[in-house]
């Protein structure tokens, strides 16, 4: 240890920890002796406001700063090449952060939290040399505007940016092929975003709950629609779902109440039980011959619609599966249909053929 400067470095210089004493000041120096910081080395240390890093590390440790909720800045040297898990989960007064070109992947909750009740982290940089982002990497950042995802990024990982409520703008550069389980969810502010065709799956609830996204195109490289991957995105008013998808999950678009129309590509073969349930706006849907059933409660409540085909590829359609479609005055139903859910057609009061 060094009683000067409250470091602890062991022999192959890694700073195992820092003893917070208030002699030592709010703004410290790590030595150039250290090659990386270890884990917790920081933990807690709540009254360190400022910290140079030297560009002799090259690793941040899991929870290095955890918690340090007085942390303003730090700068990331580029001889750093990863970020552990929750490094620096919790600084909650860390207003920008920018991450080197060397860094290739951010830990799993990695910045989560870094949001206080009137500062909290503004600006995030990613450099062109991640590849991955963590599971809730930048959970509850709800300070965050906007963000940049670089090419170099393949992989987004579950809840990266969940709940950041402030963010309402996103660039998500090709390369990335997964956007995780909540990726997104939450982000109640988010306008507009663009999903590249690099983009092979739409986790679950990915985007669920961005309550003001206008418009959204999927495109032909993504398989898969996850469940919930777009519930209660109330203002989305256009969707475009390109003919690579196969299958649209439960609930995928449940309570878009300001969607008016769709069409569904003869790619897809499954829609998911609730699939476009409340979605009380929308008028006119086309199922293609692909399609073989039609789930539970599909169509819930959906009291605007007035015509639906149902093509000959269905062989059964689920409970509750037009329940409230009050719009709806005709339909026709398939030689190749072999049963009607329980309730299918409850509430239909404007059905007179």
């Amino acid at each position: 240890m060094n009683n000067s400067t409250g470091f602890i470095i062991n022999s192959s210089g890694v700073l195992v920890e820092y003893v917070e004493y208030e002699r030592y000041g709010s703004d410290i120096m790590i030595p150039n002796s250290v090659t990386s910081i270890g884990d917790k080395a920081f933990y807690h240390c709540s009254n360190l406001t400022s910290i140079t890093i030297p560009d002799s590390v090259t690793s941040i440790g899991d929870e290095a700063f955890y918690g340090c909720s007085g942390l303003t800045s730090i700068m990331i040297p580029d001889s750093v090449k990863s970020i552990g898990n929750r490094a620096f989960y919790g600084c909650s007064h860390l207003t920008s952060i920018t991450i080197p070109y060397s860094v290739t992947s951010i830990g799993d909750e990695a910045f989560y939290g870094c949001s206080g009740l009137c500062s909290g982290l503004t600006r995030i940089t990613i450099s062109k040399g991640v590849k991955s982002i963590g599971n809730r990497a930048f959970y509850d950042c709800s300070h965050l505007t906007s963000i940049t995802i670089p090419y170099s990024v393949t992989s987004i990982g579950d809840e990266a940016f969940s709940n950041c409520f402030g963010l309402t703008s996103i660039t998500i550069s090709k390369g990335v092929k997964c956007i995780g389980i909540r990726a997104f969810s939450n982000c109640s502010k988010l306008i507009n975003i663009t999903i590249p065709d690099s983009v092979t799956s739409i986790g679950d609830r990915a985007f669920y709950g961005c309550s003001r996204l206008t418009s959204i195109t999927i495109p032909n490289s993504v398989k898969s629609i996850g469940d919930e991957a777009f519930s209660g995105c109330s203002y989305l008013t256009s969707i475009t779902i390109s003919k690579g998808v196969k299958s649209i999950g439960n609930r995928a678009f449940y309570g878009c109440s300001y969607l008016t129309s769709i069409t569904i590509p003869n790619s897809v073969t499954s829609i998911g039980d609730m699939a476009f349930s409340d979605c009380f706006g929308l008028k006119s849907i086309t199922i293609p011959n692909s399609v073989k059933s039609i789930g539970n409660r599909e169509f819930y409540r959906c009291s605007r619609l007035t015509s639906i085909t149902i093509p000959d590829s269905v062989t059964s359609i689920g409970d509750e599966a037009f329940y409230g479609c009050s719009g709806l005055t005709s339909i026709t139903i398939p030689d190749s249909v072999t049963s009607i859910g329980d309730e299918a057609f409850y509430g239909c009061s404007g059905l007179t053929s």
